[in-house]
């Protein structure tokens, strides 16, 4: 999970489909928080029910697979899989289900709680998959903007060792403080600031940093296009066009003068993500970002975004 990096939201590991900051009834409409979170019951009921789900996320790991096996056929030195952790790997739908219900949004507080439950089922398809990975010559490594710990002044890395214990619960094998790279770790400083952004991180991998050897990363495997690239674009025309443009990068890898451009895999997830974002235009209200939006002014978007067809 993952998540966003745009200028409308310095957001934690995970960002839900309601981003929702105004707890107040909408005068505009009446719609409150609570309704648009009832507009995400479907969505995790087929991540939770569905065998259509689970059938494709076993099919991107077995698309995975072939890429990895692909990867050893050609002799690449240290091949390296990056998987995002929250959706990718680890499913957590009934923290978004606990939000049904209620006039809640998603919340660091109660999102760190989560994690440190350590009770995140895994993705179908994805222990196999990494596991066979670390099994045959080749490395996983979980990049996730989890924060590592769950206060500014805490001693230990609560999230950190929450999220390992999760991974390793559920069956993960590999999993330990070089492999599990949490937002905050491996960061660089821009204009002044500290940027945390992922590509730091992959960058580690390859450089030698993140565990002392130097990887080739041949898949990025994610279930939002930033796992892949984080400048991919704000609104859903410019990410619809930035997967257009790549489409030959999607369940393979490519190899140029000897340069490896890792393969895109996706998993679905329906609940939450860029994808939402992607819908709001808060600037022609005159905001700076979807959490400046009401609960109406985000219906009102999301219902104008569709394409719609009306029988006679």
């Amino acid at each position: 999970m993952s998540k966003l990096s745009t200028k409308f939201f310095a957001a934690p590991a995970l960002l839900p489909v309601l981003l929702l900051s105004q707890l107040q009834q909408d005068t505009q409409g009446g719609i409150s928080n609570q309704q648009l979170n009832e507009q995400s019951m479907l969505a995790v009921n087929w991540v939770q029910q569905s065998g259509e789900y689970r059938a494709l996320t076993y099919q991107a790991f077995n698309i995975a697979k072939l890429t990895f096996d692909t990867a050893k056929s050609k002799n690449i030195t240290r091949p390296a899989i990056i998987v995002d952790i929250d959706e990718t790997v680890l499913d957590n739908s009934p923290y978004q289900a606990g939000l049904l219900d209620t006039n809640n949004g998603f919340e660091i507080t109660t999102w760190n709680q989560w994690i440190k439950e350590e009770k995140a089922k895994a993705v179908p398809g994805a222990v196999e998959f990494v596991n066979y990975v670390n099994k045959n010559g080749g490395k996983v490594f979980f990049i996730s903007n989890r924060d590592e710990k769950s206060a500014k002044d805490a001693k230990s890395n609560d999230l950190e060792i929450a999220t390992i214990n999760n991974l390793k619960s559920v069956g993960f094998t590999g999993v330990n403080g070089q492999t599990v790279l949490l937002k905050g770790e491996f960061t660089k400083k821009i204009d002044g600031k500290e940027n945390t952004s992922k590509q730091w991180r992959v960058e580690a991998v390859k450089n030698g940093n993140a565990d002392g050897k130097r990887y080739t990363v041949i898949a990025l495997i994610g279930d939002n296009l930033n796992d892949f690239d984080e400048t991919i674009g704000k609104n859903n025309q410019q990410r619809r066009d930035h997967v257009d443009k790549n489409r030959n990068f999607y369940g393979m890898f490519n190899i140029t003068k000897g340069i490896v451009k890792p393969a895109y895999i996706a998993i679905p997830n329906p609940m939450y993500g860029n994808w939402e974002t992607g819908i709001y235009n808060p600037l022609i209200l005159k905001k700076q970002s979807p959490f400046d939006m009401t609960p109406g002014e985000r219906n009102q978007q999301r219902r104008e975004s569709l394409n719609q067809w009306f029988g006679k």
